[in-house]
């Protein structure tokens, strides 16, 4: 590390280390709040080299987005600083990966992506509550629009696997529309998009038919910005909402993984060819590693046995391997243990440099049978081909209407695919590779007509059984509430109940608990609409055990593959609650007591901005006042002790607790705080008052909507 960049750390370490000893202001107004009230951030990298970041936090960003890692061999040495700097003072953080793509194949191309996504996983380790890790798309490698396509999609891919969380993509409107065919594949995945376009204009230009209709979430709308702190530019970020609360790691889920789609093998088996393992796709616990076994089987795939040696990620069969098919075997850890899967086996390798003939070539196209309602069954016929294709493999694909590029289903290798909740609104396409002695040739046939959702039959009242290819509905005695899904969202026979229940938090009359005999989350969610709720209720979820937590707002009515709940109105303004998990659901008084917007999992949070000030009045009495923070909603109880320990009679006319209050004398001041941020208090004490000597002890309690306390307590000299 250069002698400037570790002298400026030290500064900065010593700095922060004055800050917490001197003020509890870094721990009180952290993430949760900053995001409350900020939609500007920047962000930096090592051309910032020293960056002042206790000047920073003072100039009303939010968030930092830092740079971490660049291909697989560059670390940003500013990274840890940045994190910590950032962080410590009250700032959301995210770490990004600049993209180096390459490869001159298929398979050099996942191998690529997947070592870079490792490569930053090892820097970054996203933690919780940080913004979602991001891949910063600015160079191409030299890649044709497919195979940069492929890198993108591999990079998160791979991300998603290890930790469950769906990257953001940094990308300027020219280069997607150029470089990767302005596709909108990657947001129909759930990537979220940070737009780079420089412009004074109001709204940034959108690639991707409108980033798949779901809009941009960042926008780095200036690379020169001027801030307190940072010498020189620094690039200038919004952020498309009024709370980052969506956009950050959520706490990661414990446990052993268990495969959820298998490993596959990208290549052709032949010798002297390189072939990339991609390690499928992992439910259980997260953050996930991976090992890569190769192993070499008879010709049909049986008997396999490990290769020595051939641990990696990729593996380039040799002459031994020539007659041989192979697999690959991998193996997910997780601190709660480790489980395995193994990949489908390869045709059998073929000699270096072999050609057999030629390559099998379509006739006649395959074609799908089947309906296009969700639950329904498509079927694969080959078509007809030249070449004497020995076997043939499938892959099905979702398709945007009228768009040409698709992405493929995650597991759909058959020969049959039963269309989900997730093709509603898509066309379903199917492409057909015949193998045969001389090669391999593909043939994709003609998409089926737009999927649409499955006809919902009127609700049961309680509870009702989840019959396989069909819809279903329940609702409430009370009928406030209805809750639906579509096939392949429940098990068959799955038990499902919605009930009334209560709530002294919410709204009456709107608290019900949705049950379903089924394993959560659910591949796919159930809706719970509201069709009388009031235009501005909030709705919250209670997990089987914790507090109210708000919903995320969903720009569309589909709910991201990461995430567990949100909410949306439809046209008719219906509020419709879109939920993978059972529990509880209620509506809420905007702004009232126990908005679960503005409550805290843990219990209240309160301290000082700075320090307690005391001083004299014209009167002789004595004036405490000073600032501190709160993170939730809560009932503030202040008091004032004498050094014997007895409360002072504190008049609340000239006292303040937020706002000033009004009434009698009293040793405990009150006041209902409904939103978390910074107040200022001021107490008065009369002289009659000061008689005792000695340390004073100001006492000021927390007690939020679920009854939880707790207490700053401050000695005064």
């Amino acid at each position: 590390m250069p002698d400037a960049v570790a002298s400026h750390r030290n500064r900065l370490l010593a700095t922060l280390f004055w800050l917490l000893v001197v003020s509890a202001a870094a721990l009180a107004t952290g993430p949760s709040a900053q995001a409350q009230t900020g939609l500007s951030g920047i962000d930096v990298s090592n051309w910032q080299r020293q960056i002042d970041w206790v000047a920073v936090a003072g100039t009303g960003n939010s968030f930092v987005f830092a740079k971490a890692t660049e291909s697989t061999t560059f670390t940003d040495l500013t990274f840890p600083l940045n994190r910590s700097g950032s962080t410590v003072l009250g700032m959301r953080f995210g770490a990004y990966h600049m993209g180096r793509p390459s490869g001159s194949s298929d398979p050099a191309v996942v191998a690529s992506a997947i070592a870079q996504a490792d490569y930053f996983l090892s820097v970054a380790t996203p933690l919780k509550g940080e913004l979602l890790p991001v891949l910063d798309v600015e160079y191409d490698g030299g890649l044709s629009v497919p195979r940069l396509t492929l890198w993108v999609q591999t990079w998160l891919a791979q991300v998603v696997a290890r930790t469950g969380l769906k990257p953001i993509v940094y990308v300027s409107p020219s280069f997607w529309k150029t470089r990767l065919g302005d596709s909108p594949v990657v947001a129909a995945a759930g990537h979220r998009l940070w737009i780079a376009h420089w412009t004074k204009a109001a709204l940034p230009i959108l690639p991707g038919a409108s980033w798949g209709g779901l809009g941009w979430s960042f926008w780095q709308w200036s690379n020169c910005q001027k801030i307190a702190g940072i010498t020189g530019c620094v690039d200038g970020d919004r952020f498309n909402g009024s709370s980052l609360t969506g956009v950050v790691v959520p706490a990661y889920p414990v446990g052993a993984p268990t495969s959820a789609t298998a490993p596959t093998i990208v290549g052709g088996p032949q010798a002297g060819k390189q072939l990339a393992a991609v390690p499928g796709t992992w439910g259980g616990g997260k953050p996930v590693t991976f090992g890569y076994q190769w192993q070499r089987c008879d010709a049909a795939g049986r008997g396999c046995a490990a290769i020595a040696a051939a641990t990696g990620r990729t593996y380039t069969p040799t002459a031994p391997d020539v007659g041989h098919a192979l697999l690959v075997r991998v193996s997910a850890v997780t601190p709660a243990g480790t489980a395995s899967a193994s990949s489908s086996a390869t045709l059998a390798v073929a000699a270096s440099g072999a050609t057999g003939g030629a390559a099998p070539k379509a006739q006649k196209l395959p074609m799908v049978q089947g309906g296009n309602q969700v639950g329904q069954v498509l079927t694969a016929q080959v078509g007809t081909w030249t070449g004497s294709p020995t076997s043939y493999s499938y892959q099905w694909r979702r398709c945007a209407t009228g768009v040409t590029s698709c992405v493929a289903i995650t597991g759909a290798g058959g020969d049959a695919y039963t269309t989900s909740p997730g093709d509603i609104g898509s066309v379903i396409s199917l492409t057909v590779t015949a193998i045969g002695a001389g090669g391999a040739g593909s043939a994709t046939a003609k998409p089926t007509a737009v999927i649409v959702a499955a006809p919902v039959p009127a609700p049961a009242v309680e509870n009702t059984i989840a019959q396989a290819g069909e819809a279903g509905a329940v609702t409430t005695v009370t009928g406030v509430a209805t809750a639906t899904w579509q096939p392949g969202a429940l098990p068959n026979q799955a038990a499902v109940a919605l009930v009334d229940a209560t709530s002294h938090l919410s709204l009456k009359g709107t608290s019900v608990k949705l049950s379903f005999g089924a394993v959560a989350p659910l591949p796919w969610p159930i809706d719970v609409q509201y069709p009388a709720a009031p235009a501005d209720a909030v709705p919250g979820i209670l997990p089987l055990q914790g507090v109210w937590q708000p919903l995320a707002e969903l720009p569309t009515p589909i709910l991201p593959a990461a995430q567990q709940a949100g909410t949306y109105r439809d046209a008719a303004g219906t509020l419709h609650l879109l939920t993978r998990t059972a529990g509880r659901m209620a509506l809420f008084a905007a702004g009232k007591w126990g908005d679960p917007r503005y409550a805290t999992a843990s219990k209240p949070r309160v301290a000082l901005v700075n320090h307690v000030v005391t001083a004299k009045g014209a009167d002789g009495s004595l004036v405490v006042y000073g600032r501190i923070t709160l993170d939730t909603q809560a009932h503030l109880y202040v008091s004032l002790a004498a050094a014997n320990g007895k409360k002072l009679l504190l008049p609340q006319k000239g006292s303040r607790v937020g706002w000033w209050l009004q009434g009698k004398p009293a040793t405990t001041l009150q006041a209902l705080q409904l939103q978390p941020g910074a107040l200022p208090f001021r107490l008065r004490v009369p002289a009659a008052q000061l008689r005792a000597k000695g340390p004073r002890t100001l006492r000021i309690a927390a007690l939020d909507p679920y009854g939880r306390r707790s207490t700053l307590v401050v000695k005064l000299g």
